[in-house]
């Protein structure tokens, strides 16, 4: 089939031909000064993108190795946290916690809404919440596509004088929703490559304070390949104990680049908040005929990266899917755990612009219509809508 697939997957996301250039060189020697700058200059610029004042981690890894490698570092085994469970991936994140021996406080919040900060209050405020070592939480909940305030998550913190570690999963809102480390006084800020900074897979990042750093150092628990010790105090190159991931950090410089070219990250979280403003507008159209919702109840919390859609009744996600992919060349994120067959994820991330949404919200409702499930109309002229009276 001629052009190209559309990928709307919440991860990977499509990358970019310059990043793709970046990446396609021969190697270097990582003991040279000259990669050891290439690598020095892209972790300070990750930093301020993070707003993150103190040390970031690098991990050739995917995200579930910066979770162990945050657990593992900020608690030791019998400690307590609080693990607020939105969805799979945070609660796969719970999981991991009690298999490295944490006592984990599950708190509920659904797959439909994020954190409730009267709810946490009221958690925090028992006696076993005095005891929270670490409140750990996803910023955006890729399966369900649902984001926290962090600002109303820290300020329950700050009320109670708890002095629980803030650590954040900022896998799938890097990049696309406003995210400053030091003013929210995230301890740990989690991050990867394959989503906001358009990359392949392969990266994983943790910008921590140094309430954090303290921690680590405290922890007698036994660690080797993630302990941060091993890796603040080694020579640069060194600090992804073993050979440094090379062609991913000329990937990484080139995103950052790209980043900084479109106006810094603040401008790239607005043009994240117009396409996903633009791809619920037409979701807003279509669920006008009964037949999908978005997952997320509360509209504030719902996700600039990634859109979770309902089907209701007894229409079949995995038939859209299919027909989307097959017939219509766009790629999207199928419904996990209890949305299994009963969602479809549209994410909206990375390398992404106004005709490309445009095309790819084009194709799911043609793909929506080809399976016979009932949408209002008007939904692309909604999204036109939207992107037009844009100022960018």
């Amino acid at each position: 089939m001629s052009g190209r697939t559309f990928i709307q997957n919440p991860g990977p996301t499509n990358i970019p031909e310059r990043i793709l250039r970046a990446m396609a060189r021969p190697a270097i020697d990582f003991g040279t000064e000259q990669f050891s700058q290439l690598l020095d200059t892209s972790l300070e610029d990750l930093s301020r993108h993070m707003a993150s004042p103190g040390p970031l981690i690098g991990y050739t890894s995917t995200g579930h190795g910066a979770w162990e490698a945050t657990v593992t570092n900020l608690f030791d085994i019998g400690a307590s946290v609080l693990l607020c469970d939105s969805g799979h991936f945070s609660h796969r994140w719970g999981e991991m916690c009690e298999a490295h021996g944490l006592n984990v406080q599950w708190f509920e919040t659904g797959w439909q809404q994020g954190v409730n900060p009267d709810a946490l209050h009221e958690a925090l405020s028992s006696e076993d919440g005095k005891r929270i070592e670490g409140v750990l939480l996803a910023h955006t909940e890729t399966s369900t596509g649902v984001t926290t305030d962090l600002e109303a998550v820290r300020a329950v913190l700050d009320d109670l004088d708890h002095e629980a570690l803030l650590v954040v999963d900022s896998i799938a809102s890097f990049g696309c929703t406003p995210l400053y480390v030091d003013e929210m006084k995230l301890d740990a800020c989690l991050a990867v490559s394959q989503k906001g900074l358009m990359m392949p897979v392969g990266l994983a990042f943790t910008g921590i304070s140094e309430r954090a750093v303290a921690a680590a150092y405290r922890n007698s628990r036994q660690r080797f390949y993630w302990d941060w010790r091993r890796r603040l105090e080694a020579e640069g190159y060194r600090m992804f104990c073993g050979t440094p991931p090379i062609h991913h950090i000329f990937g990484l410089r080139e995103a950052l680049s790209m980043i900084d070219e479109e106006g810094g990250i603040d401008a790239v979280t607005t043009r994240h908040q117009l396409i996903a403003d633009a791809v619920r507008a037409a979701v807003q159209a279509w669920s006008c005929a009964g037949a999908l919702d978005f997952n997320a109840v509360n509209e504030h919390e719902r996700s600039n990266s990634v859109t979770c859609v309902r089907l209701i009744g007894e229409h079949d996600a995995n038939q859209v899917l299919q027909v989307a992919r097959e017939r219509f060349d766009v790629t999207m994120g199928s419904g996990i755990g209890p949305l299994a067959g009963t969602a479809f994820r549209i994410g909206h991330l990375g390398d992404l612009n106004a005709p490309m949404i445009m095309g790819a919200l084009g194709a799911i409702e043609a793909a929506l219509r080809s399976c016979g499930i009932p949408i209002g109309s008007g939904g692309l002229e909604a999204a036109a809508n939207i992107l037009s009276e844009s100022r960018r």
